[in-house]
């Protein structure tokens, strides 16, 4: 009977938040480095009482360990584990006479954390950097509960130690790049 209560106010919940539709859940990819496994990311929008502002949370993940390089009897192993977690604030900016397109300005503050081994080392560096991302974008619902969207974002990064390995910040203090920064979002509202 406990079981069949909790269901029915799960159900009851879970259709309370669809016909709000204040919530989102999107891919962002980064069309230009597409083949690049740190061009994806997952994130999270919630629409505040406020119809034009949001709450916004992504997060990256890669995890690319125990390449081996073997040339005769050498053998050395290289790898990364990485991940970004970001948070912030979206404001949207309606256009007139469209209702399913608007504008949007955000800004994100982030955590990138990485571990990576170097081909000539048997231990895993640790390297971190934070920073913010003004971002600027279109986006276009041309369904119920389907959002797509095209952003542009710069990077004020604040990077506090000396990289010895590739790294995702390695050596940058302000990127804005928009054509290399450009990210699609694929999102699904309930």
């Amino acid at each position: 009977m406990k079981k069949l209560i909790a269901l029915m106010i799960f159900v009851c919940l879970g259709i309370g938040v669809k016909a709000q539709k204040r919530n989102e859940v999107a891919l962002v990819i980064s069309p230009l480095k597409f083949k690049d496994a740190a061009s994806y990311r997952a994130l999270y929008r919630h629409g505040l009482k406020n119809e034009n502002l949001s709450l916004r949370g992504g997060v990256r993940v890669l995890i690319n360990t125990n390449k081996e390089i073997r040339s005769d009897t050498l053998s050395t192993r290289s790898g990364t584990v990485q991940y970004d977690l970001s948070a912030g604030v979206q404001y949207k900016l309606p256009i007139s006479s469209l209702d399913k397109i608007y504008l949007y300005g955000a800004s994100d503050a982030y955590f990138n954390s990485e571990f990576d081994q170097k081909a000539y080392e048997t231990y895993y560096g640790y390297y971190w950097s934070f920073g913010v991302k003004p971002i600027f974008g279109l986006s276009y619902e041309p369904f119920d509960n389907i959002r797509l969207s095209l952003e542009s974002r710069g990077d004020f990064n604040i990077n506090l130690q000396d990289y010895s390995a590739p790294g995702e910040n390695r050596d940058q203090r302000f990127n804005f790049n928009p054509a290399n920064q450009l990210a699609l979002g694929f999102g699904y509202l309930f």
